[in-house]
């Protein structure tokens, strides 16, 4: 990808953002530390070529489930899925499509418009007890989860990621560098200040490149991660940031003086950290799937394996927080084709999904000389390459 000027300006100023607010976390953070867990990722990625294990020391079952097909649910392309009470709701670019547990479609959330119970733009979904919550920017639409009906609107800060808790809806301030806690009148409840920016000094699309979402985690708790100090906070019901994970990336750690504040030269910054590792997390109730990528490379979900040169990805991890052990996993194309793990579904399950297309190329390369799972082979059976993508749903061992 070639950056441009203000996708460098962006990148300096998400890089100063997580130094500071690291630094700052850790200071402001609960005392709550008795659950602090260690991930040592430089041990595992410096024995990954020996060490490293199948999917299957960790994948229960694996379920390959074709998306129907029809004028009123074509889907352009996938930013989210939301898997609740045994429903997924997708959101691509255009729409937010329901369907069921079966890939049956089931109807359409909402809709797109300038009108008082429609959405002028999308920048998020959020499910929470039965309603869909849509990030309009200056407004929260809610929609009923069984028939898609409009149900309330909420004022809300223009902002980019929000996600919902029991009390209050949470988002970044990209203005200020604060994490807020907004109630239904818009009004903020709590601010948790990393540091005091001057407006103007940190861009809105600052989290957007790289890929990087700070918010995710399980249906118990709400995690927030920053990519410089390598912590992983959890907001708890005080509005409090309580430290769970520190990753140890020991010589993959990018240096304090290679990083872009300290220099100011963006092609040396470009060049020295090509070596050093960026990890992004995905939370299930016993497990962290961890991507590692290199600094500046597309962080592209879709591809998989210990080093995919096209995406510039040096392996995937899986952390297991109950032995507090991390593993480097190899890719199983036979018992697993097509999968990497995109989104959670909240309890111990995680979440892919593939291009009909992408799916019919892999199985006639593959499919003389690879013994392919039967739940794939049979949702391929009847795929045509216009079709919407297939739903890949891994059930983790417990």
């Amino acid at each position: 990808m070639k950056l441009t000027s203000s996708m460098k300006r962006a990148f300096f100023w998400i890089i100063s953002f997580f130094i500071i607010a690291g630094c700052n976390l850790e200071r402001k953070a609960d005392d709550n530390n008795g659950d602090l867990q260690k991930i040592d990722i430089e041990k595992a990625l410096v024995n990954r070529l020996v060490n490293n294990v199948s999917l299957k020391e960790f994948i229960d079952t694996i379920k390959y489930i074709p998306l129907e097909t029809n004028p009123d649910c074509n889907i352009n392309e996938i930013q989210k899925i939301e898997y609740y009470k045994d429903n997924y709701y997708l959101w691509d670019y255009n729409s937010i499509l329901k369907f069921n547990a079966q890939g049956r479609f089931v109807c359409k959330i909402g809709n797109k418009g300038k009108g008082p119970k429609e959405y002028i733009q999308n920048r998020g979904i959020v499910i929470h007890s039965d309603t869909l919550f849509v990030n309009s920017g200056h407004k929260i639409v809610a929609f009923n989860t069984k028939n898609g009906n409009f149900l309330a609107s909420y004022p809300f800060p223009s902002r980019i990621f929000f996600e919902k808790t029991e009390k209050s809806f949470v988002t970044f301030d990209s203005n200020t560098g604060f994490i807020e806690c907004i109630d239904n009148n818009g009004k903020t409840l709590d601010s948790l200040n990393y540091e005091k920016f001057n407006v103007g000094e940190i861009y809105s699309d600052m989290i957007i490149y790289p890929f990087h979402n700070i918010f995710f985690g399980t249906q118990e708790s709400l995690k927030i991660s920053t990519s410089h100090n390598d912590t992983i906070f959890e907001l708890n019901n005080k509005h409090k940031l309580v430290p769970r994970y520190i990753a140890d990336l020991g010589k993959y750690k990018l240096p304090d003086d290679e990083r872009l504040e300290y220099s100011g030269d963006f092609k040396y910054f470009e060049k020295a950290t090509k070596k050093f590792v960026r990890p992004a997390y995905l939370e299930t109730t016993d497990f962290l799937f961890i991507q590692f990528g290199k600094w500046l490379s597309d962080c592209n979900l879709t591809p998989f394996g210990l080093a995919d040169k096209k995406a510039d990805m040096i392996g995937l991890g899986l952390f297991d927080k109950n032995n507090e052990e991390l593993s480097i996993i190899s890719q199983d194309i036979e018992n697993y084709p097509c999968f990497y793990p995109h989104f959670s579904d909240g309890g111990n399950s995680v979440i892919s999904f593939v291009d009909a297309i992408e799916a019919i190329d892999f199985y006639e390369k593959n499919k003389n000389d690879k013994n392919l799972c039967k739940s794939f082979t049979t949702a391929i059976r009847h795929l045509q390459i216009e079709d919407n993508p297939i739903l890949i749903i891994a059930k983790l061992k417990e």
